[in-house]
């Protein structure tokens, strides 16, 4: 047999293992056209590089101010670093700090030997803020609190008072220094701990540098954290009042994150550009109030019903909080739906997410190819279990927007895995109404800013308000580093940022580099993923662990703990032989999770350090899975402890 039969006979073997039913040859063969059709008209040389990364840019630095910054609130960092000094410093005051806080409490770091920094001012959020996740899965630690969230999907507001419910049980209320950051980080050897160089920026003042010291320091900057502007040309002349989603300016608007009556758009004409995830949530708000909305759309949204609801207490008591372990257990089932294999028998959570079977690309199945060469039969079925879903999702546009040349623009052609679903009852409907006109740019954007107007091809937009939804940094570029716009300088004068760049992490479960002692990561690098908390909170679990032995070991004497180069080495190799599922997001049309399409021009010398540092290819459940073995098991053999 030649080398081409044998390929051919084990594709066929391949498409045999994976055959399902669903759509026919020719009806597959038009949707692959259309969908290359449509990311082909969004495939850009530049990539990445098409968007003005504000954090890193002095001009745009103003869309950088945070309106909700409460500057009576915000603590002196020379105050909240006696002796400059902390034991324990987290990089992220968001849910993957808090969390990593609340573990490390749980392991005998005692509350005021920890500091949370974050370049926050406080917090806030855009109107229509609500988590697309159901709120008994998202909300971590409900067991522990006894918190019953008010509704299916929780607001901004709750999930803020809810965290501060959190800080509160566990003691870190007062750990945290806002408007802070750290600019630098350095290894000491001799004294085996991290040397860092804050710099708190505080409204209305001159910054301030700090120097401290801290043994152990956390990185929990969060993924999409630093916002981006499209790089067309014309921002700074347009004269108007502008501002991004993530600084919404409600002294602008009206209304407040608790309140999303935005009085002040009555008389106002507003353009938001942008309809990704956070849009979705705030065009209908926009809508509702000003005088008139005009949505600038390149790629237009995935939207499935959302279905809404209070939360009956008497319900939540009988149905969801059955017994000791039920969060934990419904995240599981809640994971377990992403699998192209057996569902499980009962879908505790039964929302459209656990129907997205198409985001196991993501999220990773254990259920899915072992090797490179069943991967063309492994597109095949997730196209055939995906195309009814997104069909459905195609019709409802049909069904609710009342203009069919506006329905038509509102389609999205592309798979559930390459951009980030959502899921939302009043976002289509706003297109039917008289003062909402959806620009739709046909995947290009538009084409500049003047002084008053927004210029698609050769119509201008006069607006007096701009709000850009454009979204964060990709969450998959870059190291931790990068995540936290700071300098990481490792044992023997590594730089994270140049020794990731050249070999890629080398961690143990994606929570220590063997070049970096007593940093703890957040993942995703090397870890898993899920849509809700969980991987955080596990990832955070995990150190803990590690770290409570750690110092057992060390007998109270200053340490250096970091997993074994042995250790680091077999896990990069696992994660090699796990990689193949997620090689099936090759081929999207642009988005964060492929950085804008640079993921598919990575060259193939570069693409086995890839596989190795990146997701573990077998989903959340199987990745905690190994995690939880390795601590049954004692595996702190991996670990080096240094006095």
């Amino acid at each position: 047999m030649s080398a081409l039969n044998g390929l051919e006979a084990s594709r066929m073997a391949s498409d045999q293992a994976y055959q399902d039913d669903g759509i026919g040859e020719v009806d597959a063969l038009q949707l692959e056209k259309r969908y290359g059709e449509e990311r082909a008209k969004r495939l850009r040389e530049d990539g990445n590089n098409q968007y003005i990364d504000i954090s890193l840019s002095d001009k745009f630095q103003h869309f950088q101010e945070d309106p909700w910054a409460d500057t009576t609130a915000i603590k002196d960092a020379r105050t909240m670093f006696p002796n400059n000094r902390c034991q324990m410093l987290i990089l992220g005051a968001g849910w993957g700090g808090l969390l990593y806080a609340v573990r490390m409490v749980e392991a005998g770091i005692h509350s005021k030997d920890i500091r949370i920094i974050d370049t926050a001012g406080g917090f806030g959020g855009y109107p229509g803020l609500m988590c697309d996740i159901e709120s008994y899965c998202y909300l971590p630690l409900l067991e522990e609190t006894g918190y019953i969230p008010r509704h299916r999907y929780a607001q901004g507001e709750e999930i803020r008072k809810y965290a501060d419910l959190v800080a509160e049980k566990w003691g870190v209320a007062d750990s945290a220094v806002f408007q802070t950051r750290a600019q630098k980080l350095e290894w000491d050897e001799a004294a085996k701990e991290w040397q860092v160089e804050l710099v708190q920026q505080r409204k209305g003042e001159s910054p301030q540098t700090l120097k401290i010291r801290s043994q152990f320091v956390v990185t929990a900057n969060g993924v999409l954290n630093w916002p981006k502007l499209p790089g067309f040309p014309g921002i700074l002349d347009y004269k108007g009042e502008v501002f991004h989603t993530s600084r919404f300016n409600y002294g602008l608007t009206g209304g407040s994150p608790s309140d999303p009556c935005l009085t002040k758009l009555q008389n106002k004409r507003v353009a938001i550009i942008g309809t990704g995830a956070t849009a979705v949530q705030v065009i209908p708000h926009l809508a509702r109030w000003s005088k008139h909305l005009y949505v600038f759309q390149r790629t237009p949204a995935a939207v499935d019903r959302r279905d809404q609801r209070e939360t009956d207490v008497e319900w939540f008591r009988k149905e969801v909080a059955t017994s000791a372990g039920w969060q934990r257990e419904r995240l599981r089932n809640f994971h377990q739906h992403f699998t192209i294999g057996k569902q499980p028998d009962i879908n505790l959570v039964d929302d459209e997410w656990t129907h997205a079977l198409g985001m196991v690309v993501i999220a990773g199945n254990s259920a899915g190819p072992k090797n490179m060469s069943e991967l063309p039969a492994y597109m095949n079925s997730l196209q055939s279990i995906d195309t009814p879903r997104q069909n459905r999702i195609r019709a409802r546009v049909e069904q609710i927007v009342e203009d069919p040349s506006i329905a038509k623009k509102l389609q999205a052609w592309y798979p559930t895995w390459c951009k980030r679903p959502c899921f939302h009852d009043e976002y289509l409907p706003a297109f039917n109404r008289d003062n909402v006109t959806l620009v739709d740019t046909d995947g290009k954007g538009p084409n500049h800013l003047t002084a008053d107007s927004i210029v698609v091809g050769d119509q201008s937009y006069p607006v007096d308000i701009i709000i850009f939804a454009t979204g964060f940094r990709a969450p998959f570029s870059g190291t931790p580093a990068e995540k936290a716009n700071v300098t990481i300088i490792g044992r023997n004068g590594v730089s994270m940022t140049d020794e990731w760049a050249r070999d890629g992490p080398s961690t143990l479960h994606g929570v220590l580099d063997h070049n970096f002692p007593n940093l703890f990561l957040s993942g995703p690098w090397q870890a898993s993923i899920s849509p809700n908390n969980l991987a955080s909170d596990d990832l955070a679990k995990h150190a803990a662990y590690i770290l409570a032995k750690a110092k057992d070991k060390a007998g109270g004497k200053p340490f250096a703990v970091t997993p074994t180069a042995a250790a680091v080495e077999d896990w990069g190799i696992q994660l090699l032989m796990h990689a193949a599922p997620m090689a099936a997001m090759a081929g999207c049309t642009p988005n964060y999770f492929n950085v804008e399409g640079e993921m598919d021009r990575v060259p193939p010398e570069a693409q086995m350090k890839l596989a190795r540092s990146g997701i573990w290819g077998h989903g959340i459940e199987d990745f905690l899975g190994h995690l939880e073995k390795w601590r049954a098991e004692g595996g702190m053999q991996d670990i080096e402890v240094q006095l």
